[in-house]
Formats: C-alpha cells, sequence, structure tokens
C-alpha cells in the first residue's frame, strides 16, 4: 500500500486511483540514488538501501575541497563546487548500482569560495561566495564563463537564491532587515520587490531558498529567543515561529514533489501537513527531501530517515555512515 499512498500525494488521488486499478499497488518505488557529500568525498547510496537500513555506498568519488553539491533534474547535471572551481556531471549513466565519474565541464571562479553554497535556478546556478562578499551566475546545463552578479546595497551575512519570474532568474536575498528579490546583474531593474522583516531577527540570517511550485521565498533567521520562518509570495510578507524554543543555525530542505522541511534544532515539516516541531533534542546538519516522499537528515556521521507521508513522520531508519556528509542530493536513475 505505500506506492499507493505516494502516488496519491504525488499526482493526486484520481490519477492514482486508475493506476492502481491499471497495475496494481505493488509497482517498484522510485529508482534513486542519494549523493552525500563531505569536505573530501561524494558517496551515493540507493535511496532503497537506505530505508531498508543499509548504507552501502555503490560509489565514491574523491572530491578534496568540496564545498556544496546540487541536482538538476531537469538537465540531469550534479553540480559540485570547490573554492575556485564548479564541476557539472551528466547523470545519464547513472543507475541503481554504479554512479560513473566522467569528465566534468569546468567553470574556474575569479575569486575564493570557500564556505560557499550552490543555487539552482530554471537557467542559471547561482554560486555565493560570502567569505569573499562576491556570487556568480553559470549557465545551464554547463556552466560557462561566470557572471559576476551585482550585490551592491547588500551587506555581508546575506543570503541568496534564484527565484524563477517567468524566464527570468531574479536573485533572491535575505538579510536582517529584509526579504526581496531583484535583477541578478541589475540591482534598480525590474521586477523586484523588498519587504521589511517583522519581527526583526538577531541571529542570521541561516538559510533561504526558492519554492518554484508555489511562486515564493522561504527564509530562515533567529530573534533571541526562537527560529522564525519568513515567507515572500506574491506581494505579502509572513512569518511564524518554527523548531521550538532554541534558536540556533537551521537549514531548509525543499522539493516541488516530497515537500518542505526545516531543519536544524531537531526538524519540522513546513508543507504539506505540519504536525510541529519533531526531535527538538537533536542537531541535524544535513537535510534532504526526496521526490520519493522520505526525508534524510545527518546528525553527526549518522542518517535519520523519516517517511513524510504519515502526519508526524515516521521514523524509519536510523544508519551509521562512518563519515560527516555536509550537502545531499537526490537523483533519479533508470
Amino acid at each position: 500500500m505505500r506506492h499507493r499512498k505516494r502516488l496519491t500525494y504525488a499526482l493526486g488521488p484520481l490519477l492514482a486511483l486508475f493506476l492502481a486499478a491499471c497495475t496494481g499497488s505493488q509497482e517498484p518505488p522510485l529508482p534513486a540514488l542519494v549523493a552525500a557529500g563531505s569536505g573530501s568525498e561524494v558517496r551515493f547510496y540507493r535511496a532503497q538501501d537506505l530505508q531498508a537500513g543499509t548504507a552501502s555506498p555503490v560509489a565514491t568519488w574523491s572530491t578534496p575541497g568540496l564545498q556544496d553539491l546540487a541536482y538538476s533534474n531537469a538537465f540531469q547535471r550534479l553540480y559540485l563546487l570547490f573554492p575556485d572551481r564548479v564541476e557539472a556531471y551528466s547523470t545519464a549513466g547513472f543507475t541503481g548500482d554504479a554512479a560513473p565519474q566522467d569528465a566534468p565541464a569546468t567553470a574556474l571562479l575569479p575569486a575564493d569560495c570557500t564556505g560557499g553554497y550552490l543555487r539552482l535556478g530554471q537557467n542559471r546556478l547561482l554560486a555565493h561566495c560570502p567569505a569573499a562578499g562576491q556570487a556568480f551566475l553559470l549557465t545551464l546545463p554547463d556552466p560557462g564563463t561566470p557572471q559576476a552578479a551585482d550585490l551592491t546595497g547588500l551587506p555581508p551575512g546575506v543570503r541568496l537564491a534564484l527565484f524563477p519570474q517567468g524566464t527570468q532568474d531574479l536573485l533572491g536575498y535575505l538579510t536582517q532587515q529584509a526579504l526581496g528579490y531583484r535583477p541578478a546583474l541589475n540591482p534598480t531593474g525590474t521586477p523586484s520587490l523588498e519587504k521589511p522583516l517583522d519581527p526583526l531577527p538577531s541571529q542570521g540570517p541561516f538559510d533561504l531558498q526558492a519554492d518554484r511550485n508555489q511562486g515564493r521565498l522561504l527564509g530562515l533567521a533567529a530573534t533571541a529567543t526562537e527560529v522564525r520562518l519568513y515567507v515572500l509570495e506574491g506581494n505579502a510578507l509572513t512569518s511564524r515561529k518554527v523548531l521550538g524554543d532554541f534558536p540556533q543555525p537551521s537549514r531548509l530542505a525543499l522539493d516541488l514533489v516530497g515537500g518542505g522541511v526545516a531543519y536544524g534544532p531537531g526538524f519540522q515539516v513546513l508543507f504539506p501537513k505540519d504536525p510541529g516541531p519533531q526531535q527538538p533534542f537533536k542537531t541535524y546538519t544535513a537535510g534532504l527531501v526526496g521526490q520519493d516522499g522520505y526525508l534524510y537528515l545527518v546528525q553527526g556521521t549518522g542518517l535519520e530517515v523519516y517517511d513524510l507521508v504519515p502526519s508526524p513522520p515516521l521514523l524509519v531508519q536510523s544508519l551509521a555512515l562512518g563519515f560527516s556528509p555536509q550537502s545531499l542530493a537526490f537523483i533519479p536513475v533508470e
């Protein structure tokens, strides 16, 4: 019955009933790999193995200096960020048993991106290098010469994301004062919007992500007493408390099908169903919501896997990985 529940959630009840009537409820789950990246390597696991309690990678890449990774399902590319470059790998040859590391397309960055992170848009990839005070736009699917995003007027500590609107990838930004967006190469251009935060945070900002499915920006920051989720949708900015009573650095994990989760001091499902904070006395440092409706959370060298279909989420596995991933990606395979 699990697969029928997932179809109902991802595709809608009428289509799910139709498919179940035609093929039954025993179809195999979505085959996929989970890429887990640390500062020195990327390990690839079958998603179904992790859900079953096995943590044996099907492939391991040596990636000294890795800062972040991101996967584009639209272009079948895995992007790796290093202090001096971005590498793009085609995943067309990935299977449930192998993740071959072919020669990548490489873009050299004109600034030190130690401590940086990646954000995908629909036509561009953003590499934000906070320590250098710079951010770069790279073309998709294979990165060409980086273009410097114009960060005029944005303070140190800003969090950035690409916010698709029409055919454009706008620069979304979250500071301790405001949440907004504007053209990445023209701060005074249009379309643009900026809203002051209420209440004003005193910690962070911690993270910013674009929810392309709903056309909104979601950001995390904290006051002295609580983590706040700030949401800019249309012309309206709203905020609410998330993640219990222990404000700490927090992050977001979003998937168009699987849902959205805030994590750090515990975790909290934001959509489609919010049962409130979970595991408030644990600290999670990396997270992923898969298209299969599972949540993957890293705590130290351990990985917890939750089924997001029930509410509250159901813990299905707790595994020892033997290393400490800093970033995760979900890669559907043939």
